[in-house]
């Protein structure tokens, strides 16, 4: 059993005292937590969305490539898992740093991943603003200017993602198992229905997993670091532990089930999407800026083909669901413990959900994308381009970091529960994994792009961001001494649950 030690002003977590003054207990179970960590990677817009400039450097063998990411994503999600057994928290990694290494370090990162899980939150309004505006002129609506359509797609989303995020994680979890079921079924059936033609037509191709039609990409390790950004959001999971059954069992397993499940419907799904026409139909619609998915559900399923814009807004909406719930609970726990204001640490009694941390959330959610655009030329696309830049930093970063955490705590706090494969072995192979996509994918990428505005302003965005973790780090620090000698907390089932 862990320690309970309570922060100045809170609530002993798991303690039960005060049923208003804490975050649901038991809401969430396997299903609903793996939902959240996959809804986040988006199995519909993974394969909208990164299927075709994949297939611009690696051709046919897409769903190889898929498999390849998913092993070169899976070390981090068994850090995530192995800390998560130990350690539940809504703080994650803020509280896994906190007690593995440092007071600092911990601050310092729950101040990255809120960054990172806040800018997750911004990307989903640009997306389902695209989107919208594309139903709009597929309905033939045409004479809205595309900032004004597209800004209209955005408060639409914030309305609803407000009212699950805002209504409770219980209506959170409905909302986004509804959503993801909308989406896999017909996102699936395209795969699917292609699949069959192609097996009625005597045509069914396995090129697309044989290992030999490598020699025809052209740029496998980039294809490698689309695939690694495509597996972010497992870890979403980590931050509803304390509102979970049996924490230390269920979150680690609805963390790998929820990578695994999605890392085999793309796997089926780019099958399908491969053999559906010739590569080089496809890479003529990517280069002409064009999902090529589209034009594909219209060849193989006529007006269907409106299926695939209301799912592209139905995943982006349960994406934004997901992220505002993980940024919430991230600064809420922080909040709690002092870390931030204690105001962030208040819950709502009737919907037991933080929601001023959610008001924070929403507000810089709703400034970002109605604002930023027009500093590049009111382009909803360029500004969503802008802000996955940034995400590779804060996703990164916390990664590196957890990696670092389960390293540390099995050997300096917990050395008899250490495991050479689970506690040493995969965290280094993560930790080697995530620098060097970081180095390539954020730092080389962003600096040799020619506009400053969407290259280097985006690195410099994100370290003086970083820089202003560590100044508020050293603040606290004077501030708040007697904050440096508590513990993060964590969620005690024993206790929660009698």
């Amino acid at each position: 059993m862990s320690q309970q030690v309570t922060a100045p002003g809170t609530v002993p977590v798991g303690s039960g005292s005060n049923s208003t003054t804490t975050l649901k207990r038991g809401a969430v179970g396997l299903v609903g937590a793996a939902t959240l960590g996959a809804i986040m990677m988006s199995p519909a817009l993974g394969l909208y969305g990164n299927w075709g400039p994949l297939a611009l450097d690696v051709g046919v063998i897409g769903p190889l490539i898929f498999a390849l990411g998913l092993l070169v994503a899976l070390p981090t999600a068994i850090s995530y898992a192995v800390i998560a057994r130990v350690m539940p928290s809504s703080g994650s990694a803020y509280t896994w740093l906190w007690r593995s290494l440092t007071p600092s370090a911990g601050i310092f990162i729950g101040w990255i991943m809120a960054g990172y899980y806040i800018v997750a939150v911004i990307l989903q309004p640009y997306l389902f603003g695209l989107y919208f505006t594309e139903l709009l002129k597929y309905v033939g609506i045409t004479g809205l200017d595309q900032y004004v359509a597209g800004a209209i797609g955005v408060l639409i989303v914030t309305a609803i993602g407000a009212y699950f995020v805002y209504g409770g994680i219980q209506l959170s979890v409905r909302g986004t198992v509804a959503l993801i079921l909308i989406e896999s079924i017909v996102a699936g059936a395209l795969a699917l229905t292609i699949i069959f033609v192609k097996a009625s037509q005597g045509n069914l191709s396995f090129a697309p997993f044989d290992p030999g039609q490598m020699g025809g990409a052209k740029d496998i390790g980039l294809a490698l670091i689309i695939m690694v950004l495509s597996y972010t959001g497992f870890d979403v999971i980590s931050t509803v532990a304390e509102e979970t059954h049996s924490p230390r069992t269920l979150i680690p397993r609805a963390t790998i089930i929820a990578l695994l499940g999605v890392a085999v419907f793309w796997i089926i799904g780019t099958w399908g999407l491969s053999i559906a026409v010739p590569m080089t139909q496809v890479n003529d619609l990517v280069a002409s800026g064009m999902t090529p998915v589209t034009p594909i559900a219209k060849q193989y399923w006529g007006a269907g083909e409106i299926l695939v814009i209301i799912t592209a807004l139905t995943a982006a909406t349960g994406v934004f669901i997901a992220c505002a719930v993980g940024a919430s609970r991230v600064i809420y726990a922080m909040g709690r413990e002092g870390s931030l204001p204690s105001v962030l640490g208040k819950i709502n009694p009737r919907f037991q959900t933080p929601w001023n941390a959610n008001h924070v959330v929403f507000g810089i959610s709703l400034f970002a994308t109605l604002v930023w655009p027009f500093w590049l030329s009111a382009n909803f696309l360029a500004s969503f381009v802008w802000w996955a830049g940034a995400i590779t930093f804060f996703a990164l970063v916390t990664y590196l970091f957890v990696n670092l955490a389960n390293i540390l705590y099995f050997t300096r706090i917990k050395p008899t529960q250490r495991n050479i494969l689970t506690n040493i072995i995969a965290p280094v192979i993560g930790i080697v994994v995530d620098a060097l996509v970081l180095y390539q994918a954020f730092f080389v990428s962003l600096w040799n792009v020619p506009d400053w505005r969407t290259g280097q302003a985006i690195i410099e965005f994100c370290l003086l961001v970083a820089v202003v973790g560590i100044v508020y780090v050293v603040v606290i620090r004077a501030r708040k001494p007697e904050l440096m000698k508590q513990q993060a907390l964590v969620f005690d089932e024993n206790v929660a649950e009698g």
